[in-house]
């Protein structure tokens, strides 16, 4: 590995992780809205502040449509360069630097003073680029996780991530282990603010437990706004 390719990589993930579908998609989706400020609802009445520009605030203007739009956008500029990188590069280490500088830019974006989203979804298509069989794997056993031992949403949407990491430890990929831990250090980063919310809601026993993956289902939707309820 060359230092200045390294840094190269490193620059050319975090520019593009700095531009905000978010913004882009929030002009057509809520045009009169700032979608870097969102009270995401949870059930049981409480809310949680959500400070940041991502596919989670425009899902809860409007609705899932507009937020998988952008999801899939973010996941879209993680993806391309990393893939090209992991394609033109197989046996240095290129890809996993920009699937993460990518992670970088998207939460604290140059272009928005550094005011972005959470890194999930870029993450994901870094993920997508460097090892697609790791995404069912350990989405599948992450939610399995959270619903059958913890019982909790947060855990059941977040342990996907944190599994990757010892998921490319038996892979045997240092460089995508390395990956792994530095995009799940950006997103607990990004994150401690809802964190902090949520655990206090959480402790209040305000918001109930989750025995069953379809009780997940319904309270991700209604966090994050893709589920209006009826009435």
């Amino acid at each position: 590995m060359r230092v200045r390719h390294a840094v190269g990589a490193a620059i050319v993930g975090y520019l593009a992780g700095s531009f905000s579908f978010a913004r882009v998609v929030g002009r057509f989706a809520a045009p009169d809205e700032d979608v870097s400020h969102t009270t995401l609802a949870l059930p049981g009445g409480s809310t949680v502040e959500y400070e940041g520009a991502s596919a989670t605030s425009i899902a809860a203007r409007s609705g899932p449509g507009w937020g998988m739009l952008t999801g899939g956008l973010d996941m879209a500029k993680a993806f391309i360069p990393t893939w090209y990188a992991r394609r033109r590069w197989p046996d240095e280490p290129y890809a996993p630097i920009i699937a993460a500088s990518v992670i970088a830019g998207h939460n604290y974006p140059l272009y928005h003073h550094f005011n972005g989203g959470r890194g999930m979804a870029p993450f994901y298509g870094g993920m997508l680029a460097i090892d697609p069989t790791s995404i069912p794997v350990t989405t599948i056993a992450g939610t399995a996780v959270g619903v059958g031992v913890f019982q909790d949403m947060f855990v059941s949407y977040t342990a996907g991530m944190f599994l990757t990491i010892p998921w490319f430890m038996w892979r045997r990929q240092p460089a995508s282990v390395a990956y792994a831990i530095a995009a799940n250090a950006l997103f607990l980063v990004a994150s401690r603010g809802e964190i902090r919310a949520y655990l206090s809601v959480r402790r209040s026993g305000e918001l109930a437990s989750l025995p069953s993956v379809k009780d997940f289902l319904r309270t991700y939707d209604t966090l994050t706004g893709s589920h209006t309820p009826e009435g």
